[in-house]
């Protein structure tokens, strides 16, 4: 008899689990599906009991400064991969008319450049400047805040030009971290990105050393073009000083380019060229434009890039000042 019930005991208990394995025990979370036990998890599940875990944030595209504002050119995507790289690059000044039939160029070839505008003389008629090239007809004018804010510049790099185009060899410190830093902020308050660079007004004698201490320690600009050409195709030796290749009107400009063109990469190069709408009309280079850009936009080995572009691939190389 003992043996019948040791025999048994096993069997009981076997078939005990089993009826509790079938029955929904009281207070079970409703939404439970059939053939689901009671505290397993589903595959990719977190346990209840388990810490919670924080998704990594997402990388931002853009950069942007201590104010929380984008920064221009950050948004490129580009990089670099170690190689010896070819790199081309135009801007032009002063933000006139201009400026709309250069895009048309651009946006024929899918380029984008930069443009240097004074916020502080929007709408200014500079008829002294054909008048000084002897011809009156020539126009030089600015557009206007309520014709620059309709997009015109959209999809371009747009930097400071100063606010007011003065000469600032003679500037208090005071003044040159308020002709740059508020064209600046009104360049920002515009496009709703923030220039990282700006071109000296006036060329290269209208501005000294000192000057561009101010700017490197005081203001957001990041670089400054100057005028004076190189004829070559260095980096720039200096943020704040970067020297062009040429300028538009060069009766060089496109044997530099075809150069440029056939020269290869042992270290990375670049093809900087600079200038003013107006110079296109005085001395008919409108073609000659067109000519450049497709020039660069069809050659397989060249990065066309803007000025902002350019100077986040090699930020951390160059000094602002040599």
């Amino acid at each position: 008899m003992r043996k019948t019930a040791l025999l048994l005991t096993p069997i009981l208990l076997i078939l005990f689990a089993l009826l509790l394995g079938a029955c929904t025990v009281p207070g079970s979370d409703p939404g439970a599906t059939e053939g689901k036990k009671t505290g397993a998890v589903d595959p990719g599940e977190t346990p209840t009991d388990a810490p919670e875990i924080t998704p990594a944030p997402t990388e931002l595209p853009w950069k942007v400064d201590e104010k929380g504002r984008r920064l221009a050119g950050s948004d490129s995507g580009l990089t670099r991969d170690g190689t010896p790289k070819k790199y081309f690059t135009i801007s032009f000044d002063d933000g006139i008319t201009q400026d709309r039939r250069i895009i048309e160029i651009y946006n024929k070839y899918n380029f984008r450049g930069t443009f240097f505008i004074n916020t502080g003389l929007f709408g200014a008629n500079w008829t002294w400047v054909g008048q000084t090239l002897g011809d009156p007809s020539l126009s030089h004018l600015r557009w206007t805040k309520a014709e620059i804010s309709t997009g015109i510049y959209d999809g371009q790099d747009v930097a400071s030009h100063t606010l007011n185009h003065p000469s600032l060899k003679n500037y208090t410190k005071t003044q040159v971290m308020n002709e740059i830093d508020k064209d600046i902020d009104n360049i920002y308050e515009i496009t709703g990105i923030c220039p990282v660079g700006m071109a000296w007004p006036g060329g290269d004698t209208e501005y000294t050393k000192t000057t561009m201490e101010i700017a490197r320690d005081n203001t957001s600009a990041k670089f400054a073009r100057a005028t004076t050409s190189t004829n070559r195709f260095n980096l720039p030796k200096s943020w704040l000083k970067w020297q062009p290749t040429c300028g538009i009107t060069d009766s060089s400009l496109l044997k530099i380019a075809e150069s440029f063109l056939k020269k290869e990469a042992e270290s990375d190069m670049l093809f900087y060229v600079w200038g003013h709408g107006y110079e296109l009309d005085f001395y008919n280079k409108w073609d000659t434009l067109d000519q450049l850009i497709k020039m660069m936009t069809e050659a397989d080995d060249v990065i066309c890039v803007t000025n902002s572009e350019f100077y986040w691939l090699f930020a951390d190389e160059i000094p602002p000042i040599k």
